[in-house]
């Protein structure tokens, strides 16, 4: 069984809960939320996993409460980050997750 946080599920909710292009889904038995399919944004361990692309993950990680995203150690996904902190300022995050999904799945 995974172990997260309520408030995390809280503001995964809050934060997409409302987002029609993201349906709640689940990523290795946690909460998350999937575009077409795809996972954009979900809980793990300690904090919140986003999927924004190589190059904003590297200017995210710069910023207080964001670090890589590493699901097992020493296997960084290059495309997401994991936050720790600050969600609500880090709000647009959440979006931006949703949107690089939805773009790269029109793409494929």
């Amino acid at each position: 069984m995974a172990n997260y946080s309520p408030e995390h599920e809280k503001v995964l909710n809050e934060m997409l809960g409302n987002n029609t292009a993201a349906k709640a889904s689940k990523m290795f038995g946690y909460p998350a939320y999937k575009v077409n399919g795809k996972l954009a944004v979900g809980l793990f361990d300690g904090g919140i996993t986003a999927k924004v692309g190589p190059d904003r993950a590297k200017e995210l990680i710069e910023q207080e409460g964001i670090t890589t995203f590493e699901p097992q150690p020493g296997r960084v996904w290059k495309d997401w980050i994991m936050m720790t902190g600050n969600f609500v300022n880090h709000s647009v995050i959440f979006d931006e997750a949703v949107q690089y999904v939805l773009e790269e799945t029109q793409q494929a």
